[in-house]
């Protein structure tokens, strides 16, 4: 029977996720699976997020959930300090790439990038990415070729960004049905960079929206067995300080089941673009 991709998408948000990455990069080396490491950039300011659980009691069990003060200092970066991500540690990116990861261009600023990027313009955004362009290239030490838009937030203006600045492929939606990779369109119509979206929710916002370690285990077969019919790549993607730090058992768990599924075979975001290009 046919092998259909699988992939695994790493965001990396915060100095959070960085400081887990060594624990995530021994499981996938103990896998032995390559995955696609999309890098934020700039000012970690995902502490800010505190006031608004506190603002909204109906975010506080969520909150509860994520653990956030789980990570000492690091849980309090961008009030305490403004230690940029990708400066955090880029030994750990430039082990990423010695093992075969793809390093991948996760925005600038995600906080912002999230809470702003409607209202800002094609030039603005253009000029937000080769910022982080810049900085990624020099931590990582890599050429950067992939995107994904921070919290999946996508405009017109940003698609026509993306396209501008020559990206090989982006990743920037995130859709709960069997859906190949595609060239959106945006207005005004532009040559538009192929789209690898990801498949389904996380195991860790599958946890915090109530589902038990079992039914999570179930919805992931149930969707693979989708995917692999329809014959269209099966992404899932995960955020170190969550599944690796809230979730790893269930985590390394997930990765192994697919991992020893027979039907699969793990590829990197770019090496699924290249495939489809060709078909698309």
């Amino acid at each position: 029977m046919p092998e259909t991709s699988a992939a695994i998408r790493i965001d990396v948000d915060s100095t959070r996720d960085i400081a887990l990455l060594p624990e995530l990069l021994d499981l996938l080396l103990l896998l032995d699976i390559k995955a696609t490491f999309f890098v934020t950039t700039g000012p970690d300011r995902l502490a800010l997020n505190l006031f608004k659980y506190i603002t909204d009691p109906r975010s506080s069990l969520r909150f509860i959930k994520s653990k956030p003060l789980r990570y000492g200092s690091h849980s309090l970066n961008g009030l305490l300090r403004k230690t940029p991500v990708e400066a955090m540690c880029p030994a750990v990116l430039l082990r990423a790439k010695k093992e075969g990861h793809e390093i991948g261009l996760h925005g600038y600023d995600h906080y912002a990038w999230i809470r702003n990027l409607r209202n800002m313009d094609e030039i603005q955004i253009k000029e937000l990415i080769s910022r982080g362009l810049a900085a990624l290239q020099v931590a990582a030490e890599a050429d950067i070729r992939g995107f994904a838009s921070p919290g999946f937030t996508v405009t017109n203006a940003m698609i026509r960004a993306i396209d501008a600045l020559g990206f090989d492929y982006s990743s920037d939606f995130k859709i709960n049905t069997p859906t190949a990779p595609f060239y959106p369109q945006a207005e005004p119509k532009s040559d538009s960079v192929l789209q690898v979206p990801v498949s389904m929710d996380s195991v860790g916002e599958l946890f915090m929206a109530g589902y038990s370690e079992d039914q999570i285990k179930a919805k992931i077969r149930k969707n693979r067995d989708v995917w692999h019919e329809k014959r269209v790549p099966f992404v899932i993607y995960a955020h170190p300080a969550h599944e690796v730090g809230c979730y790893m058992q269930l985590f390394s768990s997930v990765l192994r089941d697919l991992h020893e599924d027979s039907r699969f075979t793990f590829l990197t975001l770019a090496q699924i673009a290249q495939q489809w290009k060709v078909r698309v």
